[in-house]
């Protein structure tokens, strides 16, 4: 079953001292790209959380935030940094006297300096601990994500399907149309040969026999109507494909309008055309789903 690549999820746990909570956020992208919001301290764990990730996605655009509430003692403190506020003091004053503002310096001035505020983590915890206790959130909320993934894309593929099916009647009016081609340019071929020549000469009928002959080949649609069946029914088979298909069918896309294209230009007909400008604008509403499948 295709997935989508939109979808949250959500997983948390509690101990004694600190509740773990991890938020995934999953959009469309073409390859995969990982933006994880991790504290400093756990900076340590970002190679495993993008293994985990992997093992699960294969595309999209995938956003982590990682929180925790400590339960117990404080887990950072705030220091104030008095040598950088005597400098940033230094420096005001200097700006004031250059540009020559009266204005006095105020509390919101140094505010500006965030570093002048330093937070100090206590005591860390071992990293292999914090995995062990992180651990089953993440695995909870990719699992929450997945599923959310799993129902997105049934939707999507019944959607999918609707589009195929349109498809097809379209390619059963030119299949039906495509035989009377010939006889349609015989009709032509005479209309335009009378208006050139006298009437006193008549249409040389061995002659028109081969102008038609040579001009039913060219028009022939049915290699390029078999290719069409043949990828349509190739991204069918997506549908049901239990591994990731978004580029697969992008591509089959990319190959239904390219014989679409080749049976409008040789046909010259107005049924058949018709029925192209249908197929290529379904094509093109299967292209923008496509794009958030994985």
């Amino acid at each position: 079953m295709i997935k989508s690549m939109t979808a949250y999820g959500r997983g948390e746990v509690e101990t004694p001292n600190q509740k773990w909570v991890v938020e995934f956020r999953s959009l469309n992208h073409r390859f995969l790209e990982m933006s994880l919001n991790l504290p400093k301290r756990l900076w340590g764990l970002e190679d495993r959380l993008r293994k985990l990730i992997k093992g699960r996605i294969s595309r999209g655009r995938v956003e982590m935030q990682l929180t925790w509430e400590g339960q117990g003692d404080k887990s950072l403190t705030l220091r104030l940094d008095q040598n950088l506020v005597g400098a940033v003091r230094t420096i005001l004053q200097e700006l004031q006297a250059a540009a020559e503002v009266p204005e006095p310096l105020r509390l919101d001035h140094y505010l500006r300096f965030s570093d002048l505020i330093v937070a100090k983590e206590g005591e860390s915890q071992d990293l292999e601990e914090i995995w062990a206790m992180v651990s089953p959130a993440l695995i909870q909320a990719l699992s929450v994500l997945d599923e959310m993934r799993l129902t997105e894309g049934a939707a999507l593929a019944e959607d999918l399907a609707g589009h195929l099916k349109v498809i097809r009647q379209e390619m059963d009016r030119i299949a039906a149309q495509a035989p009377h081609l010939p006889q349609l340019w015989r009709e032509k071929v005479t209309a335009r040969l009378a208006e050139l020549l006298q009437e006193a000469s008549p249409v040389d009928e061995n002659r028109l026999a081969q102008e038609v002959a040579l001009m039913a080949d060219r028009r022939d649609v049915s290699e390029e109507l078999t290719r069409l069946e043949s990828h349509l029914s190739q991204f069918q088979q997506t549908l049901e494909s239990p591994t990731p298909v978004g580029r697969k069918q992008e591509f089959l896309l990319q190959e239904m309008l390219r014989e679409i294209n080749t049976i409008g230009a040789k046909a010259g007909d107005l049924t058949i055309t018709q029925a192209v400008l249908e197929v290529k604008g379904t094509l093109e509403r299967l292209r923008e789903q496509v794009q958030n499948i994985e």
